[in-house]
């Protein structure tokens, strides 16, 4: 018999052992892969998880979910519904929300897209089968003993694009959407084609793309997420449609987006919004200002709102700082880009419960006190509100381009101001597709490079080559609120038949760095439109309209403004090989002499939303 101070001793140090080893858990946590963590989440909060969902589409098809449900929940319950094509067994933020929404009382189904890991089916692309198979899936939902016939959908990128795809067929089952930094969810909506976030003014965003595609975009059965580390070095091999194949063999989606053209009948097949939908589900849309798809988020918005008096009450969007699904991260991180961000933070899994509470559960207000735009100035460090997208407060300013004719360089005679010259020239600079202007930052997404820079970043080194033409405005005499979509409207001339302008702005601060403030292009055979591409013919002056997106930034007053303009940035976006052909198959590229042309009545301009400030700044 061992005395009775042995064993309080021993029960002692076995909690002490286990408390130990339980805040090393859980200060290590960040370190523990999700998918370790979750069988012991289910057993602390009481969640059932069932691996082995079998949902058979209307052709056969079948797709394999995990269903997580609260144990001991009584009566129906209310479903969250998340797809995605990354693992549904391994993806953070799928198990992340999983748990969160089974703990307080959701059903919670997570679904393998058709052809992804265990779901059945071949040749995925991105969306293909998207709406009907999210249709299916909400038909064996609600038909399920432990349904209340309520399902929300939540998700960020892919996850919040697939939602969009569910949303256009407008089932009523599908009571609530939380969609994030979707935007690639469009297709061709209001003028513009971007399908999955891959194109911008009819260019390619090369780095983005080829490197989503060369994880994910494989076309076997059950294929996986790998990294492929070789994608970076291939990038700047020729032809543009091999460079996936040479980093990753094997039949890839990217083959699909890459040969088809934008104006091409086939991706009616894809189910991306387009401005033929009208969709009524009630979002809370989330995304950044960092995001490549930022300008598409907003016109889907916009579209939602068109559809429906219903529509326009039922959404709310919030636009944070950040890049990419940062909006619940950036707070905490405290920078975006290079520059530093603070109050920054909203209660977004706060807000998630009470959408859903709301029109999955008939509980609280649904947001009610929450405005149709919440958005965060960057650089003012605070939130605004609007009822609609642009403000309707804000007022449009023209910022002329200026030059003695040699803009050329940071170091140049290019400058930024109210007032167009009143003589005609131009500024030209040569493109060489071998030698393009490098990318610093900007809308980036999903590169295969992990040292890629996103967001605001000093541009200074690209503002030293030839080839790019520098505009830059005197000390700002009061601080400028800028908040909408910017755009460049430039008259231009080539040498060759079709060639790209991309355009930037840039806060250049007092010590003089030049950070980012939005940016875009435009591939110039798409000039009228993605329906009829013409070319140039070489020596005529074209007007043209390059959209940078949104953005609401504020600079201060002493700062100035800059335009940026150049025929690249490598490797965020494709070159442009300059011939006219297609592109993507051709090696053999062509220089350009590429003329922005000034003054006069087509002289070009920078087209700035501004907002008044309430109150002088420091």
């Amino acid at each position: 018999m061992r005395p009775a101070s042995f064993w309080w001793l021993l029960i002692i140090t076995s909690l002490m052992v286990a408390s130990v080893a339980a805040g090393l858990v859980y200060t290590l946590r960040g370190y523990i892969p999700a998918h370790w963590q979750v069988p012991a989440r289910a057993l602390l909060f009481n969640v059932r998880i069932d691996d082995r969902v079998w949902i058979t589409m209307p052709d056969g098809v079948r797709l394999a979910g995990t269903l997580y449900r609260p144990r001991g929940a009584s009566g129906p319950l209310a479903t969250v519904f998340i797809r995605l094509p990354y693992n549904r067994k391994r993806y953070g933020e799928a198990l992340g929300d999983a748990m969160f929404f089974a703990r307080n009382g959701y059903a919670v189904l997570v679904q393998d897209v058709r052809g992804k890991f265990e779901s059945e089916g071949e040749g995925f692309v991105p969306w293909r089968h998207a709406t009907g198979d999210g249709v299916a899936t909400l038909e064996w939902i609600t038909q399920q003993p432990w349904s209340n016939g309520k399902v929300g959908t939540i998700g960020c990128s892919a996850l919040g694009e697939l939602q969009y795809s569910l949303a256009r067929a407008n089932h009523p089952a599908h009571a609530a959407m939380i969609p994030g930094a979707a935007g690639g969810a469009a297709g061709l909506l209001a003028g513009n084609a971007e399908y999955f976030g891959a194109f911008e003014g009819g260019v390619l965003q090369l780095a983005g793309t080829a490197g989503w595609f060369s994880r994910h975009g494989g076309k076997m059965p059950h294929s996986g997420s790998p990294d492929v580390p070789g994608m970076v070095g291939v990038l700047s091999q020729l032809p543009v449609q091999e460079l996936v194949r040479r980093a990753r063999p094997g039949a890839n989606a990217y083959d699909d987006f890459i040969g088809m053209p934008l104006g091409d009948a086939g991706w009616n097949d894809l189910d991306y919004v387009t401005d033929a939908d009208r969709i009524t589900t009630p979002a809370l849309v989330i995304n950044t200002w960092g995001d490549p798809t930022i300008e598409s988020t907003l016109a889907i918005s916009e579209a939602m709102r068109r559809a429906s008096p219903q529509a326009a009450a039922h959404q709310h969007v919030v636009i944070a700082p950040g890049n990419h699904c940062e909006y619940e991260t950036i707070a905490g991180m405290g920078h975006f880009g290079e520059l530093s961000v603070r109050n920054a933070d909203q209660p977004y899994r706060q807000w998630y419960l009470q959408w859903f509470d709301y029109w999955l559960r008939g509980k609280g207000d649904g947001l009610a006190n929450l405005p149709p735009y919440l958005y965060y100035v960057v650089g003012e460090q605070r939130w605004l509100t609007a009822s609609t997208w642009p403000p309707v407060q804000a007022r449009h300013q023209r910022w002329y381009l200026r030059s003695g004719g040699k803009a050329n360089t940071r170091d140049g005679d290019g400058t930024l101001g109210p007032q167009p010259d009143a003589s005609e020239h131009s500024d030209g600079y040569l493109y060489d597709p071998l030698e393009p202007v490098p990318s610093r930052g900007g809308p980036l997404c999903c590169s295969a490079d992990p040292h890629a820079l996103s967001g605001p970043v000093d541009q200074r080194d690209v503002e030293t080559r030839d080839d790019v033409l520098v505009y830059t405005s005197a000390p700002l005499e009061a601080p400028l609120r800028i908040v909408g979509p910017l755009r460049a409207h430039l008259t231009v001339s080539s040498s060759v038949p079709d060639t790209d302008f991309v355009a930037r702005l840039v806060h250049v601060w007092p010590d003089g760095r030049a950070t980012n403030i939005q940016e875009g292009a435009l591939r110039a055979r798409y000039r009228d439109g993605i329906f009829c591409p013409t070319r140039m013919t070489p020596g005529q002056t074209y007007q043209l309209t390059v959209d940078m997106r949104s953005i609401a930034y504020l600079v201060p007053r002493g700062h100035r403004l800059r335009l940026d303009i150049t025929s690249s940035s490598f490797p965020r976006l494709e070159r442009n090989l300059n011939t006219g052909g297609n592109n993507y198959d051709e090696t053999v590229p062509a220089r350009a002499l590429n003329r922005v042309h000034l003054g006069g009545d087509a002289g070009s301009y920078l087209e700035l939303p501004v907002l008044a400030t309430p109150e002088p700044q420091a």
